[in-house]
């Protein structure tokens, strides 16, 4: 394990349990600029990506996911779809194989809407083969 590295923030959630991890977090239409309550550990892969749109967002609203702020390389607009109600599950985009650090998500909404609830889950398996 690496030492001496400043903390990512927020912090990494990892359990040394040979177990799938996940992290969870609802948003509203209120919400626009956001990040998700714990960082995705250096190593971990990301197994699959689910937003359950709860309440459809009104029209021209878009949610994105990233690795950066408004970033999209984790689900772009299309993928998540927010202004029809139901599950989407989402290829990771650009992000394949093992995160190269601690990696932080942060999510974007945009379009100015006025009402709207989804739920989103990243599942995702630490690197505890050793």
């Amino acid at each position: 394990m690496t030492t001496n590295v400043p903390p990512v923030f927020p912090p990494v959630r990892e359990y040394r349990e040979q177990d799938s991890h996940y992290v969870r977090m609802t948003v509203t239409f209120a919400n626009g600029a956001f990040i998700l309550p714990a960082s995705l550990p250096a190593g971990a892969l990301i197994s699959s990506l689910l937003v359950l749109v709860e309440a459809a967002f009104t029209a021209g609203a878009s949610l994105v996911l990233g690795t950066t702020l408004g970033g999209s390389d984790l689900a772009a607009a299309g993928d998540t779809a927010v202004t029809a109600a139901g599950v989407k599950r989402i290829d990771t985009a650009t992000l394949k194989g093992r995160l190269p650090a601690d990696t932080p998500i942060y999510g974007t909404i945009a379009g100015g809407p006025v009402a709207g609830v989804a739920t989103i889950v990243f599942h995702y398996c630490p690197n505890n083969d050793g």
